[in-house]
């Protein structure tokens, strides 16, 4: 049988140990004599976020598309945005508020920006006086340069970077080679007059539908493993999402049934082709609620309706602009109503009633 308190003895000589032992080695010393020395954050840690620029600080990553503002639980953003002398909105913003005495730190505003234009800081000596006025950062006070970025988060601010880089890669077009030039001067050789170009025997390849991959943040508290397994499991999740099933003979029978029954009504060319179409028009403006640039747009093409109803930041968090977007869904070529997020429900419910009245399947 075990002497009484033996459990509590043994307790008492582990704290004992490390006591005596933290006297000769430091890895037992496991407090610092804070303030006077201070302990280095991880390089996951997280705090409140800040901004990036690049080069220069007038200069933001930021477009002032609004997602951050949206998504932001404790809604502790506020972000203006910025014009022109002529009243022309420029993809930056004017303001950029947040309130870090509402921030609850959950890094939801980093998952969702497509910019990679705000990021959590390793800053927590934020102790003051006066809590409401004192911790409203503005623009100002929130920007950090990517070298900061690098100095606090030199993993996730490399592969941030790479990814970047790689994106404007993409949407800088080739110049065109020597043969390419001759393949183009080519219809215009016999003096001058145009050669219709000649039918050319190939079909063109259907597009591939690559499955979507999820990738999680990298200063989210996993492995690499961890990680790697959770991207997957992700994916294959967004894979099993319903897809339309391949026709087979029965529906091919009942297709032309069903369209007598519903048909499908498909935009012009004339009707997406629009003088409206452009980024002077007087809804293209974020500040207009949804109520007022539907009614500036009453009577339009639906291609220049559904642009009406976009969040008009061109952000570009769909895969498009928002005049991109709406000439997409008018021309059928993009099915998915729910895309634009600045606009959130506002702007899908709308979207869907003008494609419903459109006679468009949603």
């Amino acid at each position: 049988m075990a002497m009484l308190g033996s459990a509590l003895l043994k307790g008492l000589s582990v704290t004992a140990k490390n006591l005596v032992g933290s006297y000769f080695d430091k890895d037992r010393l496991t407090t610092v004599e804070y303030p006077e020395e201070r302990k280095e954050p991880e390089e996951n840690y997280r705090n409140f976020p800040f901004l990036v620029y690049d080069e220069n600080p007038d200069y933001l990553r930021c477009v002032a598309c609004k997602i951050c503002e949206v998504e932001c639980p404790p809604q502790c953003i506020y972000i203006e945005v910025m014009r022109d002398a002529n009243g022309k909105i420029v993809k930056q913003p004017k303001v950029f508020d947040i309130d870090y005495s509402v921030c609850m730190s959950c890094q939801i505003c980093v998952e969702t920006c497509p910019f990679d234009a705000i990021k959590m800081d390793h800053e927590y000596e934020l102790a003051m006086d006066n809590r409401f006025g004192g911790l409203l950062m503005d623009r100002k006070q929130l920007s950090r340069s990517n070298e900061y970025y690098h100095s606090i988060k030199p993993t996730e601010a490399t592969e941030v970077d790479t990814h970047l880089a790689a994106e404007a890669a993409k949407k800088k077009k080739p110049a065109p080679t020597a043969k390419a030039a001759t393949t183009q001067a080519a219809p215009f050789a016999a003096g001058g007059a145009p050669v219709p170009p000649r039918p050319s025997a190939e079909t063109k390849p259907m597009p591939s539908i690559s499955a979507p991959s999820i990738a999680v943040p990298a200063d989210a508290p996993f492995t690499p493993e961890q990680r790697e397994w959770l991207q997957k499991f992700l994916s294959q999740i967004a894979m099993a999402a319903p897809s339309k099933p391949a026709g087979t003979a029965s529906a091919a029978t009942a297709a032309p049934a069903e369209a007598a029954a519903a048909p499908v009504v498909e935009e012009s060319p004339a009707e997406v082709e629009n003088s409206d179409l452009t980024n002077d028009v007087p809804w293209h403006d974020p500040e207009k609620d949804l109520n007022t640039r539907m009614k500036m747009a009453e009577g339009k093409p639906l291609a220049v309706k559904l642009y009406a109803a976009m969040g008009q930041t061109d952000c570009t968090a769909c895969g498009y602009d928002c005049k991109g977007y709406a000439m997409a869904l008018a021309a059928g070529t993009e099915k998915d109503p729910n895309l634009c997020i600045p606009g959130a429900d506002e702007t899908a419910a709308e979207v869907k009633e003008l494609l419903e009245d459109a006679g468009k399947k949603v």
